[in-house]
């Protein structure tokens, strides 16, 4: 969004710094370097390799969410080429800054500038705790999809183990400075997600951190099938949980780094976000991930119109698509109103009735969320219903006994029900 000149026109709470242009390798792409005097003609200068273009780059994406209300997570890497081990690291296509970093920087001369990684998050967690002139960034992703070549290229157990460390050390540094580490943010949309969860866990400083981050995308089967949100719940978010169990994380906040529904590579877009089934993907996405304990959901990437499935902005950036507006409008209806669970009728291999309750903390209902995974059918309202609102913001009156087509954009019933 802020690369392109404007603020977005649809409101949110929470937003995650990641393919800005302000990861570690470009925040600091030269190595530290130190040079000392002799005490009586030259003094002994250094530098810290950090592009203060860069740095300042950051400073304006923090400062602009912090002048919207909105909470920025940044997301740590990737490893500058100065700071790479490289050893047995095959990254290919990949580039050098998916391999891990070395435990210690030495310069030719032999002086050591100790771990680039706990000096980088350092970096960070002081220039944004709230005390230095900047906002406050509270919470801080450990890496993007490391279970994925292209973000950690060793998968080995070792380089796993690494990772962990890394963890730990980071975790530490943000705890001092009143912040809190999100991880793993691992996707499951490829095979071995559960496995490499649990391999990191068991490793030394596997499980320091604060809120269990996930990248809850839909497979490319489900997407095509027209179940994208609901496999993300029912699948990999139930999988996932099976293993947070296992390490008794269950207790642990759970959020949605990133998620879209389809994505062009593998021809599973939705409409390009400007039809009303795009709309339907985005407001099942984020009824179930309320309903499912998910306490925030971050889409990838309103702006995006080259990877995802689904993009809530036309081509001037400014405009909504249909996909933007049943963004909006789900928005609208959820915020204020408590979760209160779903009643999911199975009517075919992947295909279910849905009803999704919201209202008020003490139990009474307010808004009904209704749609199919399967054929559509006729619904009657039911008693107590007042008004309706299609997945693109319709408003109408109802009553009950009134007849909907209920198919897979959701259809919202606003009312009192028992």
């Amino acid at each position: 969004y802020l690369t392109r000149g404007s603020y977005p026109s649809l409101a949110f709470a929470s937003a995650r710094i990641w393919d800005d242009g302000v990861d570690w390798a470009q925040l600091q792409p030269n190595a530290p370097t130190y040079t000392p005097g002799d005490g009586i003609i030259t003094q002994t200068t250094s530098t810290d390799g950090f592009d203060q273009t860069v740095v300042s780059k950051l400073d304006s994406v923090v400062q602009n969410f912090a002048n919207h209300h909105v909470d920025p997570m940044i997301t740590l890497g990737m490893t500058p080429s100065w700071a790479a081990n490289t050893s047995g690291c095959s990254y290919g296509s990949y580039g050098v800054s998916t391999c891990p970093p070395v435990d210690n920087y030495a310069d030719s001369a032999g002086h050591s500038f100790g771990d680039p990684w706990s000096n980088y998050v350092n970096f960070l967690a002081t220039r944004y705790d709230g005390n230095h002139g900047h906002p406050k960034v509270t919470y801080f992703e450990l890496w993007n999809e490391p279970n994925f070549k292209n973000g950690w290229a060793r998968q080995d157990s070792s380089a796993i183990a690494k990772l962990a460390s890394m963890q730990a050390s980071a975790y530490s540094t943000l705890h001092n400075h009143g912040q809190k580490m999100v991880s793993p943010s691992i996707a499951f949309t490829a095979g071995g997600g559960y496995s490499w969860m649990s391999n990191f866990f068991s490793k030394s400083g596997g499980t320091a951190f604060d809120i269990v981050g996930l990248h809850l995308y839909p497979s490319d089967a489900a997407a095509k099938g027209g179940y994208g949100p609901e496999w993300s719940m029912n699948t990999a978010l139930v999988g996932a949980r099976k293993v947070l169990a296992q390490y008794h994380l269950s207790g642990r906040q759970i959020w949605n780094t990133e998620t879209n529904v389809g994505r062009a590579p593998a021809g599973t877009r939705q409409g390009d976000g400007q039809s009303t089934l795009a709309a339907a993907g985005v407001a099942r996405t984020f009824i179930l991930a309320t309903q499912n304990k998910v306490a925030r959901t971050f889409w990838y990437a309103a702006d995006d119109r080259s990877w995802g499935g689904i993009f809530l902005e036309k081509s001037d950036y400014k405009t909504l698509t249909t996909a933007g507006v049943g963004y909006r409008t789900v928005r609208s209806l959820l915020v204020g109103r408590a979760p209160l669970g779903c009643s999911r009728t199975t009517v075919g291999a992947n295909k279910w009735k849905y009803t999704c309750k919201f209202g008020t903390t003490a139990g009474h209902k307010t808004l009904l969320a209704i749609w199919t995974t399967g054929g559509s059918y006729t619904l009657k309202a039911p008693a107590g219903t007042k008004s309706s609102y299609t997945v693109a913001g319709v408003h109408r009156s109802a009553y009950a006994g009134k007849k909907f087509a209920i198919n897979h954009y959701p259809v919202y019933l606003v009312g009192s029900f028992k």
